[in-house]
């Protein structure tokens, strides 16, 4: 269960709040979060109100380049004092490189000091190696979510959560993800309101539907150490999701009996095969109502869900959403498209 803060900013005090931006950072994670709050002053400026929040930004050195190749201005870490919520943003390496213990030194004492501990996208690796993840809920970008769990096995990772409340530690998932929790930590401070003002004014949903699954590329075919027959049959199933796969046949067509298959089939993939058959059906219903115009109906029929009831079940258990919107959000092309068959995406 997700935690209240026990943390409430004070209304008639300037909150201060430190953006870190590492190496390589990841601009959005940063700028994304402070536009947010930045908004919530304008809004309460515009009201007559004095700003709530002061802003800055931390690094290594008075410079740092992003990986996009923005140059952001900064206060170095050396000289950066305590504030009251400290944000962490992601960056390219963070996942497979240790933070520079240097860095890692001189955030402790501000990570001790912040009233509330924020990461965005793999911002959430240094949060784990300060030690702040230990027995908490937290997540990252959906990539990223098996690395934190694997090199931070103590800590709660929850791979669909669009950002994370435990006490004093939020984490978001990636890129865009930072100006939802940004939302929500102005809700926080400063009332619902004001969250639905600034997310008005920004364009974006002030509580984004679904999880971060609907973004994800969830079909991933196992090639390393896998058996021939295997291998033929996953990419069968994949080329083919609307055809009837019960686990007897496929035992048969491999030349196993239905036991045999599904522990083989489970050591070689780390799935049942019934799970990899619902993964593969849900991928090409996604390609199909990203690509073309067919009816759920339809869509359902020749991905194998049979009924677009059975469609729209599935979405909702493993994306949060219904087809129909799903469509919406992620149309590749736009009311006069062409309509396509529906097709399975190809996975080589």
């Amino acid at each position: 269960m997700t935690r209240t803060p026990h943390f409430l900013p004070k209304r008639d005090q300037l909150h201060r709040v430190q953006f870190v931006a590492l190496e390589q950072a990841q601009a959005l994670d940063i700028v994304g979060p402070m536009e947010a709050f930045d908004t919530a002053n304008r809004v309460r400026i515009d009201a007559g109100k004095p700003p709530f929040y002061a802003l800055e930004l931390v690094a290594r050195s008075a410079r740092v380049k992003s990986a996009s190749g923005l140059t952001l201005c900064a206060t170095p870490l050396r000289r950066a004092e305590p504030a009251d919520t400290l944000v962490i943003g992601g960056s390219l390496p963070m996942t497979d490189t240790p933070t520079p213990q240097r860095t890692l030194d001189l955030l402790t004492p501000l990570a001790q000091q912040a009233r509330r501990t924020v990461s965005v996208c793999s911002g959430a690796f240094v949060l784990g190696e300060l030690g702040l993840l230990r027995g908490r809920r937290c997540t990252c970008h959906w990539l990223y979510t098996d690395a934190l769990r694997a090199r931070f096995p103590d800590a709660e990772v929850v791979p669909d959560a669009i950002y994370t409340s435990d006490d004093t530690v939020f984490t978001s998932a990636g890129v865009t993800a930072g100006i939802d929790l940004a939302l929500h930590l102005i809700g926080l401070d400063l009332g619902p309101r004001m969250a639905l003002a600034v997310a008005r004014l920004m364009v974006v949903f002030l509580h984004r539907p679904g999880g971060q699954s609907q973004f994800s590329a969830s079909l991933r075919l196992p090639v390393a150490g896998t058996e021939e027959r295997i291998r033929k049959l996953l990419a069968s199933i994949v080329s083919t999701p609307g055809a009837p796969h019960a686990v007897g046949a496929m035992a048969r067509r491999v030349g196993m009996s239905p036991r045999h298959f599904a522990r083989v089939f489970h050591e070689q993939t780390g799935q049942t095969p019934a799970a990899f058959v619902a993964e593969v059906r849900l991928d090409a219903a996604r390609a199909a109502l990203e690509q073309t115009d067919e009816t759920t109906a339809s869509v359902a029929h020749a991905c194998g869900f049979g009924t677009d009831e059975s469609l729209r079940r599935a979405f909702h258990r493993a994306l949060g959403v219904a087809p129909s919107d799903y469509r919406q959000r992620f149309r590749a092309s736009r009311a006069h498209a062409p309509s396509r068959s529906a097709q399975p995406r190809r996975v080589t």
